[in-house]
Order: structure tokens, then C-alpha cells, then sequence
């Protein structure tokens, strides 16, 4: 026969587990402050070292004339970026910054009679970041620039039907994006238009307002990606995101947060297996089974930032897994149900936690896992006579002699009270019979 259940024990058993949640809660929000903390200020420091996310504008070119200033057309433009990924860690947080090798050809034409001078207007991607080896060419020659609020101006002359190519590049560092956008004020016709990008890294993806490229191919570790168009019309950017490994702030939020499930799962099998062997526990047993559990998460908490994230969810499993065995080892001794305990701590415990790291599973690895575990208690419990498991036991009445319980009592026999008996007449401990009454 297993473990008795009562409303009292499991009573007790909720209790502990709304505090296990309380305590539960506690640690996702110190952990949840924690990496807000390090973002807000580990951030800006990292964008200061390494760049922030980069938008480079498409330049603009105006040509002086008699009646004023007027817009030169862009008719070409051949792009090419290569990015370098260098994924850095400060606290509980990822950043993906990388390197950016730019080089931009456009080409312009002067289609009326006169001469003109042109002037370009080349925006970086942010005012104070670091562009090394920026020069401008106009048909192979280098000119002058000037820079005035976070842009470079070139001037040349463009002869009457002339044509002329002009060049402009540099290396610089970014974070989380890189982008170019081939029409800065809006929707816009877009000419003669490629742009090759070649990444070293195979995660990619596309901004909100972006377009992915007319031809992927893999190559290596990273992608060769290309935007042609021979003419567009359109107001979107070009670029990509940078990958970004699993930050461990708002990962072990996350598995903090759901702890309790696995909490309740777990004692919700603790409950089936006691009760269908001959193991009982207390619920001081279940509160220390509880704290355990609870160490998992404060290890993973404080470890996150110290080492890899793999690694301090490998020492909170192995050291939760050895509390909890080596505790019942010693409480209910070896046995089956040790063995069924110490997996239903692997699935409950160290499986459900680690469904958080590949995300968008997360719902369904713990479907399948709950499933899975209904069809096993069901199958394991399916001729167990539930009346006898939850069966009341009655109170032990003492009768003692001469005393009369307090009916209004609540320790009082809800029944009749049988009324002493009189003790039995001593009998001859001899076989001797007794004399006859004349002889006494």
C-alpha cells in the first residue's frame, strides 16, 4: 500500500508550492533587473567602442546653374559590402557588432548644353562614427572633400552630354544592422541599381522595411546576396540583421519565470508514484524536494554572467538532480520508485527548462512532453483503486472507565459509546473444584 492522501497533506503540499512560486517570481524580476541594467549601460558602451546600428543613405548630387540649383539624376549605381561578424559579450547580454567593408560606384550625366558643376553630398551612417579610408573619385581621380555635420561634399565639372563615374568607400564598424537605402526622401525611381553583399556568417535576416535580395547563394560559412534591378520603383531599404546567440539575461528570465510549471508537474507526479508504491512522504519532504528545484534556477542565475550559458545550466541540472536523488536515496532508500522520481525530475525539471533555448519550440517541445507524461501515469495508475488511496482513516476512540466524553466536544465518537463492562469473575488457577456449600 502507498501513501495515504488527505485534503490536510495536500493542502500542505499547495502551500509550499505557492511559496516556491513566490520565491520563483522574486528571482525572475532581480534577474529581469539585472540584464535591463546591463543593456541600458553596457550598451551604450559597447556602441561607443564598436559603432552603432548603420543606415547609409544613397548620396546626392546638385548642380549649379544660372537659375539656381537643381537636382542632378542618379543613372547608376554598382554597390558592393562585405560584413564581418564579431559577436560580443558584456554581463547578460549579446551584441552583434561586425565590420563593414563599403565601395559605391555612381554614375551621373549632364544631358543639357551647358557645363555644370556638380556637387556631392555623401551622409555617413551616423555623425560620430569611424570611417576609415574614405576618399571620393570622379572617373578614377581622386578630389577634394570637404565634412560638415556628419557629411563629405566633393565637387567636379561635368561637361555638356557628359558622362562620369564617381567612386566612395570606406571600412567602419556597426552593431545588430547594416542597411542602405537607395532612396533617402521617399518613394523614388531607381535606375541601373546593384547592390552585392557577402557575409561570413549563415543566420541572416532582413529588416521590417527591407527586401530580400533577387539571388541568394551559399558560399562557405556565409552567403554571396544581390539586389539587381535594372529599374525600380520603390522607397525600401537594403540591408540585413545580424544574428545574435541566445542572451542569457532574458533566457534564464524566461525559464525562471516558468519554473513553477515544472514544479507542479513534478509534484504532481510525486503524488502518482507514492501512491501507487509503498513510498510515503511528508510534506517537509516535499518543501526541501522544492528548495532543490529552487537551487537549479538561483545557480543558473548567477552563472549566466560568469560562464557560458551551457555550462551553468549543466552545473544547476546536475547539482538539482544530485540533491533531489541523494535526499530520497536517504528518505525512501533504493527502490523503483527512486529510479521513476529521478526521471521525472530529467523531463520536469532539465528537459522543460531546456526547451527554452531554441525558441519558437518552446510551446510545442512542452505539449509534447506533458502528452507524452499523461499517457504514462494514466497507463501506470489505470488499476489503482482510488478509494483506498484517498480513504479517511477513522479516530481511535480509548474507552476509559468511569469517564463520559464531552458530547459537544470535536474530539468526541460521533457514535454510541458502548458503557464499560464489569470485570469477569476470577476464576481457580487449580483444578480443584470448589468444596460444596454445606462444608464451608
Amino acid at each position: 500500500m502507498g501513501d495515504i492522501m488527505n485534503g490536510r497533506k495536500l493542502f500542505a503540499i499547495g502551500v509550499i508550492l505557492v511559496l516556491a512560486t513566490a520565491a520563483w517570481f522574486v528571482l525572475a524580476g532581480s534577474v529581469e533587473m539585472r540584464t535591463g541594467d546591463s543593456s541600458s549601460s553596457l550598451g551604450g558602451e559597447v556602441a561607443g567602442l564598436w559603432g552603432a546600428p548603420q543606415r547609409q543613405l544613397a548620396p546626392t548630387f546638385s548642380a549649379r546653374a544660372t537659375t539656381g540649383t537643381a537636382q542632378v539624376e542618379l543613372v547608376g549605381s554598382d554597390i558592393t559590402a562585405g560584413l564581418r561578424l564579431d559577436q560580443r559579450r558584456k554581463g547578460l547580454m549579446w551584441y552583434s557588432t561586425y565590420v563593414v567593408d563599403f565601395a559605391a560606384t555612381y554614375r551621373v550625366s549632364n544631358p543639357t548644353a551647358n557645363p555644370e558643376r556638380v556637387t556631392m553630398v555623401f551622409n555617413f551612417p551616423n555623425s560620430d562614427g569611424v570611417y576609415d579610408g574614405f576618399a571620393v573619385k570622379v572617373n578614377g581621380s581622386e578630389v577634394p572633400v570637404t565634412y560638415k555635420e556628419g557629411s563629405a561634399l566633393a565637387g567636379f565639372d561635368l561637361a555638356p552630354g557628359a558622362k562620369a563615374t564617381i567612386g566612395a568607400g570606406y571600412r567602419s564598424n556597426g552593431m545588430d544592422e547594416w542597411a542602405y537605402v537607395p532612396s533617402p526622401e521617399g518613394v523614388g525611381v531607381i535606375k541601373d541599381f546593384r547592390l552585392a553583399m557577402k557575409t561570413d556568417f549563415p543566420g541572416i535576416d532582413y529588416p521590417g522595411d527591407g527586401v530580400s535580395p533577387t539571388t541568394r547563394t551559399s558560399s562557405g560559412n556565409g552567403w554571396d546576396l544581390e539586389w539587381k534591378y535594372a529599374s525600380v520603383v520603390s522607397g525600401r531599404t537594403i540591408g540585413v540583421i545580424m544574428p545574435t546567440p541566445l542572451n542569457p539575461g532574458p533566457l534564464v528570465s524566461r525559464i525562471t519565470f516558468f519554473a513553477p510549471v515544472s514544479l507542479l508537474f513534478f509534484f504532481a507526479a510525486l503524488v502518482l508514484l507514492t501512491t501507487t508504491s509503498g513510498v510515503k512522504l511528508h510534506p517537509v519532504h516535499y518543501g526541501f524536494l522544492a528548495a532543490a528545484f529552487f537551487a537549479f534556477d538561483l545557480l543558473l542565475a548567477y552563472l549566466a554572467d560568469r560562464v557560458d550559458i551551457n555550462l551553468a545550466f549543466a552545473i544547476g541540472a546536475v547539482s538539482s538532480v544530485a540533491l533531489v536523488v541523494g535526499y530520497l536515496r536517504v528518505v525512501v532508500g533504493k527502490n523503483r520508485a527512486l529510479v521513476e522520481i529521478a526521471i521525472s525530475q530529467s523531463v520536469f525539471l532539465v528537459l522543460f527548462a531546456y526547451s527554452f533555448f531554441f525558441e519558437g519550440y518552446t510551446g510545442l517541445a512542452i505539449t509534447i512532453g506533458s502528452v507524452l507524461t499523461l499517457a504514462f501515469f494514466m497507463a501506470k495508475t489505470a488499476h489503482v483503486d482510488w478509494d483506498t488511496v484517498f480513504v479517511r482513516k477513522p479516530p481511535v476512540v480509548m474507552h476509559v472507565p468511569g469517564y463520559a466524553p464531552d458530547p459537544f466536544s470535536p474530539f468526541a465518537p460521533s457514535g454510541p459509546v458502548a458503557p464499560p463492562q464489569a470485570p469477569s469473575q476470577p476464576t481457580h488457577r487449580n483444578d480443584t473444584p470448589p468444596p460444596p456449600q454445606g462444608e464451608r
